[in-house]
């Protein structure tokens, strides 16, 4: 009798949630204009992305100077960022064309996995990063003793099997309310507590800065100038960082406006609004090659450099 009740009560509920999807007109997918829109725009990113980060690594590879424990990290959060370019924008665009945001497909749980794995690899290696330059500024003596390549090939080695297996996690929650939690779960553990890190960091910099620099004129000029190097290095990290934070925080709202929403009809619109914050958040992987070059000389010296080869090839 308890069976045949529970039947009858899964068969009502299952009933009410397919009218209620039929009446609804409501669908997550873009409508085709604004399709056309979001490809060209994911097609524009991933170009860029490719293109700057490529050369960002290829300038590392060739510079002998730039090969520090510090550019290996930059070098591992390059290859984050080209990432996003060769196979997240893809697959973003692939979505869009085939109409299957938000469903049971394959190419759906793949862009799960991958919005998870960036996600740790990027807001880790900024974290390390920040760790990093807080060290260079606080032991500026001892910071080659400290941060050794060593030390951070197996920081970055950490980095990327945590986020493969923080990605594999998606693939093991089907039910669409477990997956809301995990994405709340997964944004306090790879972007909150992260972000909490380089705050505290960024904090320890400027303060020691600020002490220093009264006393910058009593130290060695070799000891001035890897200070002035290390302060301005770490301004660059955060203008990467702030670039990330802006442009990922939309999502953060999405999520919790997200798990706050029971209506299927309004997560659908949810979910239509939240893939231009999508597009947004994966973006910084972008914007970050024009900040290198923007601010580290090296950087601009060696890319009019590859630019002149470029030229005399044609």
């Amino acid at each position: 009798m308890n069976k045949e009740i529970n039947f009858v009560s899964n068969l009502t509920a299952w009933a009410m949630t397919e009218e209620a999807n039929h009446y609804c007109s409501r669908s997550p997918n873009l409508t085709h204009d604004w399709d056309v829109i979001f490809i060209l725009l994911n097609s524009l990113f991933s170009l860029v992305a490719i293109g700057g980060n490529a050369t960002v690594l290829l300038i590392i590879y060739r510079v002998r100077a730039l090969r520090s424990s510090s550019n290996i990290l930059i070098a591992s959060l390059a290859i984050a960022d080209l990432e996003v370019g060769l196979v997240v924008y893809p697959v973003y665009i692939a979505l869009t064309v085939t109409r299957k945001w938000f469903s049971a497909h394959f190419v759906y749980r793949l862009e799960n996995f991958l919005w998870i794995q960036c996600l740790v690899t990027s807001t880790f290696t900024l974290c390390a990063i920040s760790i990093d330059r807080l060290i260079a500024v606080t032991f500026a003596i001892r910071y080659k003793q400290i941060v050794i390549k060593k030390r951070c090939y197996r920081t970055i080695l950490s980095i990327w099997i945590t986020s493969l297996l923080f990605g594999c996690s998606s693939l093991f929650f089907e039910d669409k309310g477990k997956a809301s939690v995990l994405w709340i779960v997964t944004l306090v553990l790879t972007f909150v507590i992260p972000f909490a890190v380089i705050i505290y960091c960024y904090f320890q910099i400027f303060k020691a800065v600020h002490e220093r620099k009264e006393n910058i004129c009593r130290l060695s000029p070799m000891i001035a100038a890897d200070m002035l190097k290390n302060r301005k290095a770490a301004w660059t990290v955060a203008i990467v960082v702030s670039i990330f934070f802006m442009t990922f925080f939309p999502n953060v709202v999405f999520s919790a406006i997200d798990v706050s929403t029971r209506d299927f009809c309004e997560k659908a619109l949810v979910y239509r609004h939240w893939l231009w914050g999508i597009l947004l958040a994966f973006s910084s992987s972008a914007w970050n090659p024009f900040v290198y070059a923007a601010r580290i000389r090296v950087f601009r010296r060696e890319l009019k450099r590859l630019f002149k080869l470029s030229q005399n090839f044609r």
